[in-house]
């Protein structure tokens, strides 16, 4: 790190020299323009020129030398990175590969297939990003998250279970979309020149990896929640939903007393909880440990 001295030039403005090596690598002169942004933890990022953008569109060329969950893997990593479109070639006839990517799209929010041939899929986004805010995609995860729990003490408490697990099994799929789009979301927020969002979840660079760490336990939690509803015992739901609930909303309120009281349960209950009982009771004490992860994350988060 090198350091450079702040100057007072005419009667009100404070200036910095830009190393020299710099401004010739970027090919800048003299009256050129930069951008610069003021993060919110007080640095300041110049940058060479306009930041860029993810190009507008992804060629994927599918061979049968991958599987078809490599695929669908590839196709939902070109998602998340923040392409506008995705153009899928298929080298061979790979009538599986193309049933499953066809399903994946049509899963990804706001994705439309615009095209469909026998060796091409063209697809387009029709999200309006500058409408897509943080805070609201996190609290939908959380009322799914909490329907998802009240179907499973449903299930659990009356048996009537097909038709419940039905629909644990749609909000689950229903959570991934969302997590997917929340990854999206923060993909393209770091190409913008600032990382701050108008919903305020993003306060700070650090952030950014507080909240990826909590959409990737929440998505967890759905899967744990699936294996118990597939599994059902007695573990106790109701008081889950109730600590779930209280430590999402400390996202927002960074409560760090409240916080601190709810990791004293979770770390009791997590010791109380024979995890060997049951296939129940093993995810139901993963749930617990996920949402200490998530607790984790938020102070971290807090400290700003």
């Amino acid at each position: 790190m090198e350091f450079r001295k702040i100057q007072f030039t005419g009667r009100s403005s404070y200036i910095i020299s830009l190393p020299k090596s710099w401004v010739k690598k970027h090919g800048l002169k003299q009256g050129d323009s930069v951008p610069i942004a003021v993060n919110p933890d007080g640095t300041i990022t110049v940058f060479p020129g306009e930041p860029k953008e993810v190009s507008e569109k992804k060629v994927l060329e599918i061979s049968t030398e991958y599987s078809s969950d490599m695929a669908v893997r590839l196709v939902i990593s070109a998602y998340i990175q923040g392409y506008d479109a995705l153009e899928i070639l298929f080298r061979e006839e790979a009538p599986l590969y193309k049933v499953k990517i066809r399903k994946i799209l049509q899963s990804l929010p706001g994705v439309e297939i615009i095209l469909d041939e026998p060796h091409r899929i063209l697809a387009k986004s029709l999200l309006d990003e500058e409408e897509v805010n943080l805070a609201e995609l996190l609290n939908r995860m959380r009322s799914l998250v909490i329907s998802m729990l009240e179907d499973l003490d449903l299930l659990i408490s009356d048996g009537s279970a097909e038709e419940i697990l039905r629909d644990i099994h749609d909000l689950e799929n229903e959570l991934d979309r969302f997590y997917f789009l929340v990854l999206r979301t923060i993909s393209r927020l770091l190409t913008k020149k600032s990382i701050t969002e108008e919903s305020g979840v993003i306060r700070r660079n650090f952030d950014i990896i507080g909240t990826l760490f909590i959409v990737r336990n929440v998505e967890r939690i759905g899967d744990h929640i699936i294996r118990i509803a597939e599994n059902p015992d007695r573990v106790d739901i109701s008081g889950y939903k109730e600590k779930f609930d209280s430590m999402f909303a400390q996202i927002q309120e960074r409560n760090l007393a409240r916080i601190d009281r709810l990791m004293l349960e979770l770390k009791e209950e997590i010791k109380s909880i024979d995890y060997r009982r049951s296939i129940a009771f093993e995810s139901y004490r993963r749930m617990l440990e996920y949402l200490e992860n998530i607790g984790e994350a938020i102070i971290n988060m807090a400290l700003s």
